[in-house]
């Protein structure tokens, strides 16, 4: 071969090679600004500005690395509270926001949230280890504040895959999940194809897996459309789990304003109230979580500590 033709299949290859490594570069930056920051990414992670909390509503913390969980609870009458829906938000959800809807709940129902860790008004870095831990820990609470209160849990999106988790740690009396999703690692994969997500994410919440113990009454709602969790992720569930699952569809909403409907909340109160009563619940189990932590619950809506 000629110098005159050796030169430009030099350039090309060189080329190709530069080109080569700077896509596998940019991979592998992505690929570590994932890992890295999944947590954060994972459940949109961002403070809120201090505000008061809504009217009826109690403040509920335990303390956690770097700082305070933080809860809420609302009880229009404490003594007339016989049913609690225990609500586990969504990805990056404002339950400060979502705490309006409680006008809609149905007399004698009580309802309790909170922030994940990291977000909104909670200290601490999020997982899904935590996250079952601080739910399961606030639960506890709730039980010793609300003797003979029957809990009913509901999950949200992300939420779905704790509240399935603290099934099999604690016991309440019913189960429901607003678009539940089989595995959080199918859902993500769908959305980053290229990247090795079964070995970089830590947090696969295979909600598919946990759900084999739930024995609690469990209803599922889903929304008319959703292009966030897909029905056929939530039908896969629904195909996997141990017992009978109640169904329902909300009309007219997607996965972001099933939560703003009258409907849906009026569901998720019948469901509630129409699970037979059982014997009291016994609350001096002990469950794996955090280390003892300080409990405080406010009796005057305070204002909440400035976002850092």
């Amino acid at each position: 071969m000629s110098a005159n033709h050796s030169a430009p299949l030099a350039t090309l290859v060189r080329k190709t090679v530069t080109a080569t490594l700077l896509t596998a570069g940019g991979f592998v930056c992505y690929w570590t600004y994932l890992t890295v920051n999944q947590e954060r990414l994972l459940f949109d992670a961002r403070r809120r500005p201090p505000r008061d909390l809504p009217e009826g509503v109690v403040a509920y913390s335990h303390t956690v690395p770097g700082g305070l969980f933080r809860g809420y609870v609302y009880h229009a009458d404490h003594e007339g509270v016989r049913d609690l829906l225990f609500y586990l938000p969504g990805r990056g959800e404002d339950v400060l926001e979502t705490l309006q809807y409680v006008k809609w709940l149905e007399p004698g129902m009580g309802f309790a949230t909170f922030d994940y860790r990291g977000l909104g008004h909670s200290d601490g870095m999020p997982s899904e280890a935590a996250a079952v831990a601080d739910a399961s820990q606030f639960l506890l609470h709730i039980r010793r504040a609300f003797p003979g209160v029957r809990v009913h849990v509901v999950g949200r999106s992300l939420g779905t895959g704790v509240a399935i988790q603290l099934a099999d740690l604690q016991d309440f009396e019913s189960l429901q999940l607003i678009t539940p999703y089989d595995s959080l690692l199918e859902i993500v994969r769908k959305r980053f194809p290229l990247v090795p997500l079964r070995q970089l994410m830590r947090h696969h919440f295979d909600s598919i897996s946990h759900c084999k113990k739930v024995v609690q009454s469990t209803k599922v709602l889903l929304a008319e459309t959703d292009d966030v969790v897909p029905h056929a992720c939530s039908e896969r569930l629904i195909a996997a789990w141990p017992g009978p699952v109640a169904l329902q569809t909300i009309a007219g909403v997607d996965h972001f304003t099933i939560v703003e409907r009258p409907e849906t909340w009026r569901a998720l109160c019948e469901f509630a109230q129409q699970v037979p009563h059982q014997p009291p619940i016994q609350t001096d189990r002990q469950f794996p979580q955090e280390p003892p932590a300080d409990h405080s619950e406010s009796g005057t809506p305070l204002p909440l500590p400035a976002a850092r």
